[in-house]
């Protein structure tokens, strides 16, 4: 399908993604209790204790990042966008920084956990984990949550919107590859996968993909979306209608 490498066509839907529009459309995406467990045991399984630092890179919102702060380790949010920073300082014990993940305004070895949450896509990824090792403390510990092929091409979007599945394949690294290039310099990595199933209303989800609450709906042809919205429609007429769907993510954690 592309013309030129996969990491290129990566690099090319990232610049087009409007990240203060997608700050927007993040109003209609909760945080799940599925999500917040996982922060919860990133940081649980880093030792993150009192005063420790702990970094949520391309952490959105800054959910995540405030699960660490209820702990009353230092949570720091580090975003670059603008909307998405200000609604993570409004949440109590966290910090927010407005940066790109592959240039971390952070000392070196201050943390003791960096995270990645379905952020690590944006942009070149292998900058980003040198990044995560440099800030890292000795034995601390860098966590990825991300997608690959599993999710892809099953997901529930790419059943309303055909593209999303070449655009997410393209956009992602495998998860395999960010493995292979871990293990070259870091003590211990480790990968697996689990799936999260999920159950919301027809007519909430309906509202959250109109308001593009994922960066890959901003990069699907106006038409193609259209008519997925129009066939979503017709399958799921009732707002009030349960409809379930599952996310698959694939985890790498190492250690420095």
């Amino acid at each position: 399908m592309w013309d030129i490498s996969g990491q290129q066509v990566g690099y090319l839907f990232t610049m087009q993604v409007d990240l203060e529009r997608l700050a927007a459309g993040y109003r209609h995406r909760p945080a799940s209790s599925a999500g917040l467990a996982r922060a919860k045991r990133a940081a649980e399984a880093a030792g993150v204790g009192l005063g420790d630092v702990a970094i949520d890179v391309g952490g959105g919102p800054g959910e995540h990042c405030a699960v660490w702060g209820r702990a009353r380790a230092f949570g720091i949010l580090v975003d670059p966008s603008h909307g998405m920073t200000q609604m993570g300082m409004r949440r109590p014990g966290v910090s927010a920084i407005r940066a790109q993940s592959q240039h971390l305004p952070i000392a070196n070895g201050v943390a003791r956990l960096v995270y990645f949450h379905l952020s690590i896509h944006y942009g070149d990824w292998r900058r980003a984990v040198e990044e995560a090792r440099r800030v890292l403390g000795p034995n601390g510990e860098c966590w990825i949550w991300t997608m690959g092929e599993t999710h892809h091409r099953q997901s529930f979007l790419a059943r309303w919107f055909p593209s999303v599945g070449d655009i997410d394949a393209a956009r992602f690294p495998d998860p395999k590859r960010i493995v292979h290039f871990m293990k070259e310099r870091w003590t211990r990595v480790e990968t697996g996968q689990e799936v999260e199933p999920r159950v919301t209303r027809s007519g909430t989800w309906r509202s959250a993909v109109e308001a593009r609450f994922v960066s890959t709906l901003q990069l699907v042809p106006e038409d193609e979306f259209r008519r997925g919205l129009a066939a979503y429609d017709e399958a799921h007429p009732d707002p009030e209608e349960l409809v379930a769907y599952r996310l698959t993510f694939d985890w790498v954690r190492a250690r420095k």
